[in-house]
């Protein structure tokens, strides 16, 4: 690479850099401001919600006030005469036909009384407030009467002489103060509830065309674009009137204008930045490239000198560095053309000498292999070492070189033919063993069931993958009587042809062992003591073992130091099975096994499986893990089928190794019980 092109690089470098810095400060500068407009927009909009409501609550209580001094509404009140509240109330200037208004009477014994509203629905106040309303408080505030409907409520306890003390219950939709808000702000306004229903709005199809989802909790301000105009969204949480957060108010005002002038800048000024940037590096390279121009020059002729040019001259002259690099090459020039001419000399000599010699090194070099003899060719036709070198001296070495790749070649070949032999003996030997493991693989998997019999109460699936030919893993599951199955998962020690005997031999004894021995704590206790007796590999497995009564899905089983399996609801509600703390079948001759029950009812299902699931591998050496099957399980297990539970949860394995080669047998086996009834999935 030229000198003014890293100059320039270097340079270019400097300017992406300190474009990069300018950028970064503006975004940052930007966020800054985003953050301080978001606290400033959050925190005026919170305080004229507040100055709303303190009018709204202030004009209810005014009319409370009207109330609680007027003589007639008091009287009706007493005598329960609603014509008369009503008559004193419209004296009042509060109208039965104003139907944002609501207006209720409550008695001591919490009988409510609608004098203004839906007489049909709920009481205004819950019974806390209204507590506190008989205890002498005043009550105001935003109150949610319904799931759709909110309204801002003030309260008053007033005494009565022929009925006691009663609360009176004044409120107004919030759809009025919502609609004050937005037009001071100059902006749409939306009120939610803390499950994002609407409980008033000023503009509907703006809303539903916006489609946002806000965390009432939480307060918010964001941008965003809505059709062809772009809204500032500012959401504040609304307390109720016990003090706790009952939504959000969300407005949307529209800075279209605002946010494109913005965007417009900040583009312009990335264009201009980038445009400098690339005028002042061309610049800068014109300039270097004619400063550089007669330094390039005096490069060109010491590169025709070094390759024995010595009629090239160099023009420039000067005191300047370029002048002085002038008259050392001049120097040069004399002294590479007197090296000239005495190579050329001893090159005459060289070659008379070299011509009988190289004669009898190529007959020599046919007796050799095609690669050595090019190599010994390279070797005559650029012999190594000083060109002043005897002559005897360098056919000694060439000779010794012939002689030593003779013998080599010799030994080579001695040994390719004792190497091709015993591969051919390898390879028949191979053959055979990989077809008896084949053999050994279909029988293995032939021996394991492939589907249970149609039964309206119970599905049954299952699958092993063997990490080998043949595996240690085994299931099997069997009807031990018209209304009793078993069913068994179990994971023998080791891999291979070993292993896999020994699961042969444990699946078999534990059938047998299970139509007779109905009790899985005693099968699994007499299948150990078998095992133990004469286990001289010091071989053992891993097993769950439960047998599920078809009528009542009773399921006692057996836990021989197996991972625990999964209980799955229809709702979805996923838990492990507890152990039974059990040690692995074959270790200890005459253990006691204890024996775990559960009911399992229509609908649920049990995941077995053996550690090749949880012990995964990827590629990166990290365990697939229980944590990571269970949240598997849970995006779902529930609505797949009992033959998707296993071929899923294989899937999700095969995606999580990302081609890293299985470790160890993958086992696992899925049991849904539907009772009585036939199932539907």
């Amino acid at each position: 690479m030229l000198l003014r092109t890293r100059i320039t690089l270097i340079v270019a470098s400097g300017f992406i850099a300190l474009m990069v810095t300018f950028w970064a400060s503006s975004l940052v500068r930007d966020r800054l401001e985003a953050d301080r407009t978001a606290a400033v927009a959050i925190s005026g909009q919170a305080a004229l919600w507040r100055e709303i409501m303190e009018v709204q609550v202030s004009d209810l209580l005014q009319k409370l006030d009207d109330m609680q001094a007027d003589v007639n509404l008091r009287i009706a009140v007493t005598f329960a005469n609603r014509q008369g509240v009503l008559a004193a109330l419209e004296d009042l200037n509060v109208s039965a036909k104003d139907e944002s208004l609501s207006f209720e009477l409550v008695g001591e014994d919490r009988d409510v009384s609608t004098i203004i509203g839906d007489p049909t629905a709920r009481g205004i106040l819950d019974a806390g407030t209204l507590d506190r309303a008989f205890a002498g408080n005043i009550v105001s505030g935003v109150r949610l009467v319904s799931a759709g409907r909110a309204v801002i409520v003030a309260a008053r306890t007033v005494s009565l002489a022929n009925r006691g003390r009663v609360v009176l219950v004044l409120a107004r939709d919030v759809s009025a103060a919502l609609g004050r808000f937005a037009n001071s702000i100059e902006a749409q306004a939306t009120l939610l509830s803390l499950r994002e229903r609407v409980l008033a709005t000023t503009n509907q199809s703006l809303w539903n065309e916006a489609d946002l989802h806000l965390s009432p909790r939480q307060p918010a301000y964001l941008r965003a674009k809505v059709g062809d105009r772009v809204y500032s969204i500012t959401s504040v949480p609304v307390d109720g009137i016990t003090g706790g957060t009952i939504g959000a108010l969300v407005s949307l005002k529209d800075n279209t204008s605002a946010w494109h002038a913005q965007d417009t800048l900040r583009s312009v000024a990335i264009f201009a930045g980038i445009a400098l940037a690339v005028l002042g590096i061309a610049g800068l390279n014109i300039f270097l490239w004619y400063s550089f121009r007669p330094l390039e020059h005096a490069i060109s002729v010491l590169q025709a000198l070094s390759k024995g040019d010595t009629s090239v001259v160099l023009d420039h002259t000067g005191n300047d560095e370029i002048g002085r690099i002038g008259q050392a090459i001049a120097g040069l020039r004399r002294n590479v053309q007197a090296l000239a001419e005495s190579r050329r000399h001893r090159d005459r000599v060289r070659r008379r000498q070299e011509a009988v010699i190289s004669t009898e090194l190529k007959l020599l070099a046919d007796s050799i292999d095609p690669t050595d003899r090019e190599e010994v060719m390279a070797l005559l036709a650029s012999p190594k070492g000083a060109q002043s070198e005897d002559e005897l001296r360098r056919l000694a070495r060439v000779m010794h070189d012939l002689s030593r790749r003779i013998v080599d070649q010799h030994t080579r070949l001695s040994s390719m033919v004792v190497e091709l032999r015993e591969a051919l003996i390898t390879k028949t030997k191979l053959a055979g063993l990989q077809q008896e493991l084949e053999i050994a693989r279909e029988v293995q998997l032939a021996i394991l069931p492939k589907s249970f019999p149609e039964d309206p109460r119970l599905v049954l699936s299952a699958h092993m993958t063997p990490a080998r030919e043949v595996g240690g893993d085994f299931y099997d599951y069997f009807h031990i009587d018209e209304r009793t199955v078993g069913f068994v998962v179990a994971d023998v020690s080791g891999k291979g042809v070993p292993a896999a005997l020994f699961m042969a031999i444990a699946r078999t004894l534990l059938r047998s062992t299970a139509l007779f021995e109905r009790s899985p704590a005693g099968c699994v206790r007499r299948v150990n003591d078998l095992l133990a007796m004469e286990n001289e590999q010091m071989l053992f497995v891993t097993m769950f073992y439960g047998t599920l009564d078809l009528e009542t899905g009773h399921v006692a089983y057996v836990n021989a130091g197996h991972n625990l399996p999964y209980r799955i609801t229809p709702t979805g509600e996923i838990t492990t099975v507890p152990s039974t703390s059990g040690v692995a079948v074959a270790v200890v001759e005459g253990f006691v096994y204890k024996e775990g029950a559960l009911d399992l009812l229509p609908g649920e299902t049990l995941m077995l499986f053996t550690d090749g699931v949880t012990e995964a591998i990827d590629i990166d050496g990290e365990l697939y893990g229980d944590p990571r099957l269970e949240a598997f399980l849970a995006t779902g297990v529930w609505d797949w089928t009992v033959e998707e539970i296993c071929h899923q949860t294989l899937m999700s394995i095969r995606e999580f190794e990302r081609g890293a080669p299985q470790a160890d047998d993958i086992t696992c086996l899925a049991l849904r019980y539907f009772g009585g009834r036939a199932p539907t999935i």
